[in-house]
């Protein structure tokens, strides 16, 4: 059970904190039954509007009863209700009762932008039941591939078990990522090619194309990708990166999403930004550097600006920020001392956090108080119009760009749109019921009977706090009693297709595993056997 002896976690390096005990990976096991009843919970429906972004508020005490992987029943027990009815408290012949008085039932959130990474490489033999446990410990039910590092072939395999509730793992929307190999650019170079190249994808089995840098980007291009894969049933999604092709282009051609925010202040300039001149794009201090002053360079055409939010509306093209996955531009040093790196980070994450030229992301040989500052100011405007995104009606979605540590990056990815300005309720609707929507799951429509039943069950208020949806009482660090840290908060239930995970027990696999790891490597350092 979760509320087990506690360890010092001393013995997991981690100071004096006290953590629960680590249990071995594949302990968990789900529960199932023909009628599951919630009861007594605070819903947040996910639900709103469909001609804005207005969310629906808060609605309780409510009990849900899932049947199958649906919900079938939600009976308000407010005392207005109850007092004009005659049904009474019961169990509606459930199986399987959860009390969830005190806790906060949401949708199953979506994270639109991952990188799973592939069994037996650097996170070790087991690297995506890790991956997949730390996702669906944070009520993550669904996740977006983009582009998968663990190949197509074993990931479609994943996918399908997946669906069958043979392993523990999330929903997966698998998309194939061109150009692949990054390096190569003669491949899917033209029209022609690039439909062929789209064929091929669908016949190894995506879900979607993600597209990354050239040839892709080659405007004529992406029109052939976008088509052949409307053609096949598949949605394109697009990291534009400094290239040919910016929102206004790409969104005019059919994509589905714009990730991150490249593209979108480019097309608001008149002509180029003012790199200096020794910049090159494929030296990633540079790329980065200098990424930090688009936003900024393009706030001078604030109507331009706004031209090519109202087209990416118009079009209906989704946004996906990611804007926790540069959040160490503007605070590099927070980005190296979250209070979980040392618990629920794989060793070979950690390591990547330091300078390493061959390694996409750890350019930062040097990184100043202006570059900080740079990224700050950055954000500020980035956020402004994410915002009026948002508020126009646009639909936002969001997503880590991650994977190592995918549950903790999308709450963060939470955080950070309501630092923009968005309601949590509405951020709420954008993490969830929004990506259904992009993902074209129309049975997942939220919290609501004849939905798909995938839910978060968290003990504590989103609404107020999304911090109480970290694991082991993380959104507690430093303001709680250490002992009692990692009895705080955290996603209580996980329920996917109606099959329901225990997600404190998840985290506790995750921890043991983060413990073997960090041994195979001391003993591979030392020259022992692994």
């Amino acid at each position: 059970m979760w509320l087990a002896r506690p360890t010092p976690a001393a013995a997991q390096g981690a100071g004096d904190v006290v953590l629960p005990d680590p249990i071995p990976m594949g302990t968990t096991r789900p529960q199932r039954a023909d009628r599951i009843l919630i009861r007594n919970a605070t819903v947040i429906s996910g639900r709103g509007s469909p001609r804005t972004n207005r969310a629906m508020p808060p609605e309780a005490p409510i009990d849900i009863l899932i049947e199958g992987n649906r919900i079938v029943n939600m009976v308000l027990r407010d005392p207005v209700n109850m007092a004009r009815s005659n049904t009474p408290v019961d169990d509606m012949g459930a199986d399987l009762v959860l009390d969830a008085t005190g806790m906060y039932v949401i949708p199953g959130l979506v994270d639109m932008h991952v990188h799973l990474r592939a069994d037996g490489g650097a996170m070790g033999a087991r690297a995506l039941d890790y991956q997949y446990r730390l996702f669906m410990a944070h009520g993550i039910t669904t996740v977006r591939d983009a582009g998968t590092g663990a190949g197509m072939e074993s990931m479609r395999v994943q996918r399908q078990r997946s669906a069958d509730h043979e392993i523990v793992a999330p929903r997966l929307v698998l998309c194939q990522r061109w150009p692949l190999p990054l390096r190569q650019w003669d491949v899917g170079n033209t029209p022609a090619s690039a439909r062929e190249m789209v064929r091929s994808f669908k016949e190894l089995g995506a879900d979607c194309i993600k597209v990354s840098k050239s040839p892709g980007h080659y405007p004529d291009v992406l029109e052939a990708i976008v088509d052949e894969g409307a053609l096949l049933g598949m949605h394109t999604m697009v990291d534009l990166k400094v290239s040919e092709t910016d929102a206004i282009t790409a969104s005019d051609l059919g994509v589905a999403s714009v990730e991150h925010w490249y593209g979108v202040p480019d097309a608001a300039l008149p002509g180029s930004q003012n790199f200096p001149p020794d910049y090159n794009y494929w030296n990633e201090l540079d790329r980065f550097r200098w990424a930090g002053n688009l936003w900024m360079e393009a706030a001078e055409y604030p109507e331009a600006l706004s031209a090519v939010i109202d087209r990416l509306i118009e079009n209906g093209t989704a946004w996906d920020p990611t804007m926790v996955v540069y959040e160490d531009m503007r605070d590099v040093r927070r980005s190296v001392t979250p209070p979980w790196r040392e618990t629920l980070f794989h060793p070979s994450v950690v390591d990547g956090m330091w300078p390493d030229s061959t390694t996409h992301g750890a350019f930062k040989s040097e990184w100043k108080t202006s570059d900080e500052v740079m990224w700050k100011n950055n954000y500020r405007i980035w956020m402004k119009w994410v915002l009026e995104f948002h508020r126009r009606g646009g639909l936002l979605t969001a997503g880590s760009d991650t994977s190592p540590h995918g549950g903790m990056a999308l709450i963060r990815e939470l955080e950070l749109l309501q630092e923009a300005g968005l309601n949590p309720i509405d951020v709420i609707r954008v993490a969830t019921t929004n990506a259904y929507q992009v993902l074209g799951m129309e049975d997942h429509c939220g919290v609501r009977v004849g939905c798909v039943a995938d839910l978060a069950v968290i003990n504590g208020n989103p609404i107020d706090n999304f911090k109480v949806m970290y694991g082991l009482g993380y959104g507690f660090y430093g303001i709680a009693a250490r002992d009692e840290q990692w009895r705080q908060g955290g996603v209580r239930w996980t329920i996917k297709d109606g099959v329901v995970y225990d997600a404190p027990a998840l985290l506790r696999e995750v921890l043991w595993y983060v413990q073997q790891e960090k041994a195979r490597d001391i003993t591979e350092e030392s020259g022992g056997p692994r």
